[in-house]
């Protein structure tokens, strides 16, 4: 049975007020249930049925996917509390009404509705955005639902990016975008605070206040495991939007330099820390907007002294390019295994090019002479396999043993007969 008008409220009123992760998932889905019941856009959609849309900013996501950001309990709680908070400073500190714009409100306008629901007469103007038809009638439901009328919510079908105040005088105490993913990628997040500040009053705030990326220094994947951090590449605050509406976008580039130490063994994770307002805090781990990426060994190399480049590109759909040292390749002297060493399946020459293969992630050169490798496209021909297919699985698995099992699932034939044949030709490919 679901919950009731007020049985949402005071759930919502718990929301607002309790300590960082002690809301229960199980009251959040109670509330996503209601709201979907008032709006007629519910999570358990299917995500294919709701539309995205392609910005020239980013990706603004589906009114289902959006609904589903509320399912994560302490995203939306420390979001919640946040505004909350703001409006609350704001309101001390100001007789006028608190001016607050909310841009990509999704359907269910999460980071307010809920804190209107549950006040009376709070003394705010509010101005909600957003880019999809679909979410503003939603909004308008919950509106009426909540008898907020009184309010005089604006309401815009709009780009964020794009969207002025009808007033060029109009400026707002509070501007709200939750419009991101980890390592601010693919959504506009960036964009709607770089166009949104202009209009941003001197002393006001943006939320959350300060999205910072950095990057670590570590030797696995949990994120207990020591690492050592290199430093912030990017940061979104108030100032940084600033100088971006400006089209100051230096903040865009950045470099971090590797320690003057041996790094063989490490790799680099990227965090994004979420300061939402004050005290309120999204860290790794805390939700899907905090997931840490680990980049694999053999992607990386990690000189000590050399730098790392970081640069934010692609505006339709926002990512970093990350450029790391060139590899200062030294030719080994490490003696390969013949090509006749064979393994389990009995072919030729397979062994010889693992063993390069592995060698090579490791950071050693080897000369592979002409006939050799024309000869050794002659085994992945007749096996029925592409020469990239192959390099990559060589790269990819840390065994031959694993890789023998991959090429024993994928080639075409290989029995003995064909395994026969198959050296033959090599050995008269090398010959020629």
């Amino acid at each position: 049975m679901g919950l009731s008008k007020s049985q949402f409220v005071d759930v919502a009123q718990f929301l607002l007020s309790a300590p960082k992760g002690a809301v229960d998932k199980v009251d959040i889905k109670a509330m996503v249930d209601y709201l979907g019941t008032v709006t007629g856009i519910f999570t358990s959609t299917d995500m294919n049925q709701s539309d995205k849309t392609d910005t020239a900013s980013g990706v603004a996501i589906s009114p289902v996917q959006a609904a589903k950001c509320f399912e994560e309990t302490v995203r939306t709680q420390l979001f919640a509390q946040g505004v909350a908070q703001a409006i609350n400073d704001c309101t001390r500190e100001n007789d006028a009404p608190v001016r607050v714009l909310y841009a990509g409100t999704g359907p269910y306008a999460t980071l307010l509705i809920p804190l209107l629901a549950v006040s009376d007469n709070l003394p705010v103007e509010v101005t909600l955005i957003d880019i999809h038809q679909e979410n503003i009638d939603a909004v308008h439901k919950l509106i009426n639902h909540f008898n907020l009328g009184h309010y005089h919510i604006r309401t815009h079908h709009a780009d964020a990016t794009l969207w002025r105040p009808e007033s060029s005088q109009e400026r707002f105490d509070i501007i709200i975008s939750e419009t991101m993913t980890a390592l601010l990628k693919r959504e506009p997040q960036v964009y709607i605070f770089k166009h949104l500040v202009q209009f941003l009053a001197p002393e006001g705030v943006l939320i959350p206040q300060q999205v910072s990326l950095k990057a670590w220094l570590t030797q696995g994947e949990n994120k207990d495991e020591r690492a050592e951090l290199l430093g912030e590449f990017f940061c979104l605050d108030k100032s940084t939007s600033l100088a971006l509406s400006q089209e100051d976008l230096s903040c865009f580039s950045s470099c971090l330099t590797i320690p003057d130490k041996d790094c063989s063994g490490y790799t680099i994770k990227l965090t994004t820390d979420i300061q939402v307002y004050g005290d309120l805090v999204l860290s790794e781990g805390d939700c899907s907007l905090n997931i840490a990426f680990h980049f694999s060994p053999y992607d990386v190399v990690l000189a000590a002294n050399e730098t790392i480049q970081f640069d934010y590109v692609a505006p339709s759909s926002p990512d970093f390019s990350i450029v790391f040292p060139k590899a200062k390749w030294q030719y080994s002297d490490y003696a390969l295994p013949i090509s006749d060493d064979v393994g389990r399946l009995g072919l030729v020459q397979l062994k010889r090019s693992f063993q390069r293969s592995f060698m090579i992630k490791r950071g050693e050169r080897f000369e592979v002479p002409d006939p050799e490798w024309h000869a050794e496209l002659v085994i992945y021909d007749m096996l029925g396999l592409s020469c990239a297919e192959v390099t990559a699985n060589m790269f990819a698995l840390e065994t031959f043993v694993d890789f023998e099992l991959w090429i024993e699932e994928n080639a075409v034939d290989v029995s003995q007969i064909k395994v026969e044949a198959i050296n033959d030709a090599f050995r008269r490919r090398l010959h020629i």
